[in-house]
Parts: C-alpha cells; structure tokens; sequence
C-alpha cells in the first residue's frame, strides 16, 4: 500500500465509531464583482502574520492549525510556519513577495531553481501564465523538473470563520518529475483564494493524482488532499 493511501487508512481508523465516511465540503464562495478600485495587495512587513486551520479533504478531519509569520524581508522574505500537530518549525522562502523559493505544501520539500509564482504578475481575471523551473530536495542530489500553468479565475466572496473575505480565485495545474520512479506521470492542482487586503491566500485547496507502475501494469493513485482556511490575520 502506498504511503498516501496508508495515511488515508489509518486516518479513517480513528474516526469514532458510527462515524460515516465524510469528504470535506465544498468552500462556500460566490461570484463577486471586481473592486471599483485596483486592488492593491498588501506588502509583506516584520511580524505579520496568518493563522490557518488545516484540513484532510477525505475524511474533513482537523489536522492542524497554523501560523504562518514573516520573520524577515531581506535578503529573502522568510515565513516561519508553526503548527500545534508538529514541533518542528519550517520556514517558506519568497523573492521578491509572491515568488516562492522553497515551500512545504507537497508531500515533501521543494527548493525551485528559479522562483515558481505563488501568485502571478498578471492578477486580471482570464490571464494565463506558464513557468517551467527545476526543483531540488534536501539531500538528495538529483534534479526534478516541473511546470506550473495558472489561470486567474476571477473575484469570488470566501465565507470563512472570521467573516466573508473577497478573494480573487486562482487555479494552477501542475506537472512535474517525482523522486519515486516508479511514477509514470504526476498531476497536481493547487487553488489558492488570494485577498488583497489580508497580503495572502485566505484559502488554499491542494490534490494530485499519479499514475505508478506495478506488476499489474499501470494504477492511479491519489495524493494528499489538504485544504487551508484562514481564522485570524494581523
């Protein structure tokens, strides 16, 4: 069994008796009207900070909640990322704002050669980009390539536990080389709810599938599905 689909079982183990199988419900958003002024996003600073509540799509189990700090600016924007389910501290690298260096929303570290966009440089509603990188794991001295395609949706109401927050929908699909060779083909998708006045993603959803290779021939299987909400920001 793989690891993914081992963590999913023993997840739903822990479910209390009786207690139904229950996918994590949709995020209630709804279309919005654009700002009647350009939405300027608010700049990174010292001690800013976002707390999360983190979510196992598959079975809408609690799984953390977090708080995502900027510790410095120069000469990279650091986020310090601490979690109640962990005493290990991690730390997200951006330069310039928006561009992320190295990150920990995947099953494991990735460190991009040239920075991947969080979010783009084109946030108008229907604008396309695509950015190819390779990425690097801590030891271990291969390289991996990937590519990121994103589509900026438009501007959506997020209802979340500390009020509605207007946001603008951002959907990325994702290929990219896995360090598992047995993996024919890895497909990620990422959306993120990017909200100017809060300087961050308000809501980020992740899934992925893979296609491996066994003595059957070629299964699918599926990768962590997470979902972050946002429940205090300063």
């Amino acid at each position: 069994m793989n690891l993914t689909r081992r963590k999913l079982s023993l997840a739903l183990l822990a479910l209390p008796a009786g207690c139904a199988y229950q996918p994590l419900a949709g995020l209630r958003t709804e279309p919005a009207a654009a700002p009647a002024q350009p939405a300027g996003l608010r700049a990174p600073a010292t001690g800013q900070r976002w707390t999360y509540r983190k979510y196992n799509g598959y079975n809408s189990a609690l799984l953390a909640t977090e708080t995502h700090e900027v510790t410095a600016l120069e000469p990279r924007v650091r986020i310090r990322i601490r979690s109640d389910a962990s005493p290990i501290e991690l730390e997200e690298l951006q330069q310039p704002w928006g561009q992320v260096q190295r990150e920990y929303s995947w099953d494991t570290l990735l460190s991009y050669e040239q920075a991947m966009p969080l979010w783009p440089a084109d946030l108008g509603p229907g604008s396309r980009s695509t950015h190819s990188t390779h990425y690097r794991i801590d030891n271990d001295s291969f390289r991996y390539w990937i590519t990121q395609h994103t589509t900026v949706q438009g501007w959506e109401r997020v209802a979340l536990a500390n009020g509605p927050q207007l946001a603008l929908r951002l959907e990325k699909l994702i290929r990219l080389q896995h360090r598992d060779v047995s993996r024919t083909e890895t497909i990620r998708r990422d959306t993120l709810w990017l909200a100017p006045e809060t300087g961050r993603w308000v809501a980020r959803e992740t899934t992925g599938e893979y296609r491996i290779a066994n003595g059957r021939g070629i299964s699918r299987q599926r990768e962590d599905w997470h979902r972050w909400e946002l429940v205090s920001w300063a």
